[in-house]
């Protein structure tokens, strides 16, 4: 077991940030490029974290350069290393002797490219022209150098200009800026320094992004960060500017500011922040500026109190930021995860965090596993015979002795900065349980197929710090609040453990924070065949999962989710362009984008059951072969659905092919029957437990039920009629006062049940409860009008043609055999229709509800 004393030997009170630092600066002296690796840098394998402050520009030196003189530029590099500044952002392209001077001092360089951003700029080729050009000769002279953190080719392009223009025609011209730029050094970063007023750009096309960001308010800002890491998605969120005026607010104001914004960028996820700006030395469009003073010194370096804040938090490990550090267990379920074990263990090894355990828990494994545990002693393994996910995840959480137990999978390698991250949301959100994305490494041109075809393991979320699911290699639980619900449920053996035990815990009145930094890299399925195995499991357990949450999946056995559903992988097919809310006259000081939600009744061709119809019609139509061409046309459509699938996936650009899209188009294709068939196979379509209920077809001359009550509220009769249809099968939904129904409740064969309910009061609190009962008949409708339909067109279609007598009985019998199982589900949904009337009654009953029979219908029974 890792002991807290033991698990990181040398690392509790020893500062990381100056031993990464040092790491850093060896790397800088080497000439190792910096690499942008999932949510943070790394120079030389060494994950880096950017310590910045902006420099500039300043009134012309005697070289005519917007730069102070080197010997002043060298005091200002020694004071930035005594605070342990790490990165330096200008905002022009620098000359050798400055990269040459960053070099010597260890420091890296952010530099920005100052490209047109006028009203016309895009109007004009030869401003156009001199954009590429200025990028090229910025880069170049940049070129191997490896102090350049990377290059920015743009900063703050204003709204107005991009409500002119469009925003894809400025993101066309920023992505054509970034190819210039790889073009001439193919290893240099790009990014696009944007802004609160512009979130809304989609610029793929960048290694990192880069945001500045000027909110005061603390708790504002962590929410906003929050959002950035969001919509960075797999890359680096860097504060490209942040900082407050002195003049306005005072020094010590400044520094207060200081130590909080820092704190929470460090915790918040952000690989790197720019403190604007070094010093109260600025010039810019031509004239000295005077009136503001954001600067960390002063015009003549003297160091205002935020130079030693800044320097504080710089050298300190972002641990060290916690309020507490609780003890976690780290819990890491296998079988047969040989292929992987090593690489999760040696990165849970190295996580940068004081008070941890590791547990790994192993499932009957048959292959190296065994040998692999035995190379790493200060890891708690416990061997069982193979009994499922669930049960080896509640066996870690048995004899897990941290009071927050976080699990990952064999096939994960975690974060250094993990645990701390999951640690802080759980603390600052007063949750119960926390999650994080789980991100794909670079396993090749396949792994990457299958990252972005659809159902891969993500996370669902409510808000950009609330979650509905958190995926299973990437989750947090408080110990208590985990025994108490009695741990994982046993019965989920492959998957879906996770989904019930957040559905758990929302339906126990819990809160289910999310981290977006806290991440871990998992290994996706390597081969179209162990994506198909993994997507039959994820079948099986929606079957499990709809029989026990049945008001959560619709009536295909499709989960129905409350939140977004995140991830690169697909989910559904977009029609509709993204929206931007610009503000009044387009002036919204946060110009957010809202992503439209996915057509879901686009993807029905995809279906399994879809796939049950057309093989049903192709075998008919072998007979009757005017249903060939039916059974074309369906065929046809689902051909459109992955092919839009295929188009609409996210592939890395380097994987990006049209060999790429064809195997993803197929693994679109298979992906939901494998699904399907599992589903099914599992009994995943369950009955309402109806046999003990009497048998009371459902009338339409009987709707309405009336009990004569004293002192009760109509709310309690159906709160619990509810509860009892919920308990005996039926999916049951309390109105959500959108519609007139307080009841909505899901019969079989797809019949819904609608109840709307009154009651009139009388005197001495006695009061009449009417319930009406509606059977929802559209559906069926529906079916009968498209019976009639194809049946008809068939009939002149025959007619038209002179096909024989027996073609036309064929025909007629498969019309008739289709109404007839229409018929039969119709008469279905009214026996449960039926019977839920009746188990309203029972209930009514049982409160003591007295029947009223209104006085006409007294003299109509005699």
């Amino acid at each position: 077991m890792m002991a807290s004393s033991a698990v990181m030997p040398g690392r509790v009170g020893i500062p990381a940030a100056p031993r990464l630092a040092n790491e850093l600066h060896a790397m800088v002296g080497r000439n190792t490029r910096v690499r942008a690796n999932g949510l943070r840098f790394e120079q030389g394998g060494i994950p880096i974290r950017v310590c910045g402050v902006t420099y500039g520009p300043f009134a012309l030196n005697s070289s005519d350069e917007p730069l102070p003189d080197p010997s002043v530029t060298e005091a200002d590099f020694a004071m930035m290393r005594a605070a342990s500044v790490t990165a330096i952002r200008i905002y022009h392209p620098p000359p050798a002797w400055f990269l040459d001077l960053a070099t010597e001092y260890k420091l890296l360089v952010l530099l920005d490219v100052p490209c047109p951003k006028h009203l016309d700029f895009l109007e004009s080729a030869s401003t156009r022209k001199a954009a590429h050009q200025l990028v090229r000769s910025a880069v170049k002279s940049c070129e191997g150098k490896g102090c350049v953190l990377g290059a920015s080719i743009g900063n703050e392009i204003s709204p107005d200009i991009v409500r002119w223009y469009g925003p894809k025609k400025i993101a066309r011209f920023l992505g054509e800026l970034a190819e210039e730029s790889r073009n001439v050094d193919a290893d240099s970063l790009v990014t696009y320094a944007s802004y609160p007023p512009t979130e809304y750009l989609e610029l793929p096309f960048l290694d990192f992004v880069t945001f500045n960001v000027y909110l005061h308010d603390r708790l504002d800002f962590r929410n906003y960060l929050n959002r950035l890491v969001n919509i960075s998605g797999n890359r680096p969120l860097v504060l490209g500017e942040l900082g407050m005026d002195t003049i306005r607010h005072g020094e010590e104001n400044q520094a207060r500011f200081l130590l909080s914004h820092l704190k929470e960028a460090s915790l918040a996820g952000a690989a790197g922040a720019f403190v604007f700006s070094w010093t109260d030395d600025w010039f810019t469009h031509g004239c000295q500026i005077q009136d503001w003073a954001f600067g960390l010194t002063k015009a003549d370096r003297t160091p205002k109190p935020a130079y030693h804040v800044a320097a504080d938090l710089f050298g300190r490990p972002v641990s060290s930021l916690l309020p507490k550090l609780p003890r976690v267990s780290v819990v890491v379920c296998s079988y047969n995860g040989a292929a992987t074990l090593s690489q999760c263990l040696e990165s849970l090894g190295k996580i940068d965090y004081p008070n941890y355990e590791v547990i790994l828990v192993d499932d009957g494994s048959t292959d190296e596993t065994p040998a692999i545990c035995s190379r790493f002693p200060a890891v708690r393994t416990i061997n069982q015979e193979n009994r499922g996910l669930s049960a080896a995840r509640n066996v870690g959480m048995e004899v897990a002795t941290g009071e927050i137990i976080a699990y990952t999978d064999s096939d994960c390698f975690a974060d250094p900065d993990w645990l701390y991250r999951l640690v802080d949301q759980l603390q600052s959100a007063g949750a119960s349980a926390v999650g994080g994305p789980n991100l794909s490494p670079d396993d090749g041109p396949i792994a990457a197929c299958v990252d972005a075809s659809p159902g891969q393991p993500t996370h669902v979320l409510i808000s950009d710090a609330e979650a509905e699911h958190i995926p299973g290699c990437n989750m947090a639980f408080r110990k208590e609040v985990l025994v108490a619900l009695g741990g994982f449920d046993a019965i989920f053996r492959k998957a879906g453990d996770d989904v019930d035990m957040c559905w758990r815990l929302l339906d126990a009145g819990h809160k289910i924070a999310f981290a977006p930094s806290a991440f871990v890299w998992h290994h996706r399925r390597k081969t179209p065949k162990a994506y198909y195995r993994q997507q039959s499991g994820y079948g099986e357990a929606e079957a499990i999962l709809a029989r026990k949450h049945p008001s959560r999946f619709n009536s295909l056995g499709g989960a129905v989710w409350v939140g977004a559903v995140y991830g690169n992988g697909l989910n559904g097919i977009r029609f509709a362009n993204p929206l931007v809310r610009a503000g009044r006259f387009g002036q919204g000081l946060f110009q957010m984008i809202y992503q439209p939600g996915p057509a879901h009744w686009a993807m029905l061709p995809s279906t399994f059951e879809w796939h049950v119809a057309l093989l049903f019609v192709a075998l008919v139509g072998l007979f009757w072969w005017p249903l060939l061409g039916l059974a074309g046309g369906m065929a046809l459509l689902v051909a459109v659905v992955v092919c839009i699938q295929a188009r609409q996936a996210n592939l890395p650009l380097k994987y990006d092919s049209f060999l790429a899209r064809i195997r993803i188009a197929r693994l679109s294709w298979w992906q939901p029957l494998c699904r399907g068939w599992a589903r099914y196979q599992s009994n995943g379509l369950r009955r309402a437990n109806d046999s003990a209920v009497p048998l009371d077809r459902f009338h339409r001359t009987d709707p309405v039920r009336r009990y004569l009550v004293q002192n009760v509220d109509r709310s309690a009769l159906l709160e619990a009629a509810g509860c009892e249809l919920t308990h005996r099968g039926w999916v049951t939904y309390t109105g959500d006062g959108w519609t007139p129904n307080d009841l909505i409740v899901r019969c079989q064969s797809g019949g819904i049940l609608n109840v709307v309910s009154t009651q009139e009061w009388y005197r001495d609190g006695w009061s009449q409860i009417a319930v009406r009962f509606r059977l929802n008949r559209k559906a069926w409708r529906w079916g009968a009008e498209a019976t009639a339909a194809v049946s008809g067109v068939a009939g002149l279609f025959v007619a038209g043609v002179g096909q024989t007598t027996s073609a036309v009985v064929v025909g007629s019998a498969i019309a008739c055999v289709a109404f007839g199982v229409w018929r039969l589900m119709f008469a279905d949904a009214r026996r449960s229709a039926g019977c839920a009337v009746a188990v309203f009654d029972i209930t009514a009953r049982r409160l003591g509800l007295t029947p009223h029979i209104p006085k006409r219908e007294e003299d109509s029974h005699g």
